[in-house]
């Protein structure tokens, strides 16, 4: 049932995840510190990891993989590992097994697909996935390597090969149906 205090909720969560935010910020500032002057981090990697996510749990439901992904990234508004990526979509209820995949091998088949969709993610050199669209530089290099290519033209001994194999091909095919007509 929906009142009239949702949206003052939902601003009041939204005030809360940025506060929250803020306070990892400041942890990994005070751990900064202590390195450069010696000490060992007063804040473990649990304590600055606990921004509680809204991800409804019907979220990624029923929605193709590719789609649930880039969500999901969009949500988050940073690369991230396969591995933190496939929790998410699991927390909102995208369901693999429908995918026919095996708990033991779907990190790896879900990194192989997020490579393969080379068109939506990226992989960086750090491991993590992020949208292309947030790197318009990378596309760029890729199309301006593909300028500076000459097309393909065969030399003459290879057109006098294809044009060998195309004849050979082409008596072949005529015995073939020659052989069938009288078989008949």
């Amino acid at each position: 049932m929906e009142s009239n205090l949702d949206p003052a909720i939902e601003e009041l969560r939204n005030k809360l995840k940025t506060q929250m935010e803020d306070v990892i910020e400041t942890k990994k500032a005070i751990n900064l510190l202590r390195k450069i002057k010696g000490d060992s981090p007063l804040f473990t990697d649990l304590e600055l990891n606990q921004i509680p996510d809204d991800i409804r749990p019907d979220q990624y439901y029923g929605k193709p993989l590719s789609t649930a992904a880039r969500e999901y990234l969009e949500y988050k508004k940073e690369a991230c590992t396969a591995k933190n990526i496939l929790q998410g979509l699991q927390e909102g209820g995208f369901d693999f097994d429908a995918l026919g995949w095996s708990e033991s091998n779907r990190l790896r088949i879900f990194s192989i697909s997020l490579g393969k969709n080379s068109a939506t993610f990226h992989r960086l050199p750090n491991g993590t996935y992020g949208l292309l669209a947030w790197y318009p530089n990378v596309k760029k290099a890729k199309t301006d390597t593909n300028k500076d290519k000459k097309p393909f033209v065969p030399t003459q001994l290879e057109q006098t090969e294809r044009k060998e194999e195309e004849q050979i091909n082409t008596d072949s095919g005529e015995k073939y149906e020659s052989n069938t007509e009288s078989d008949q």
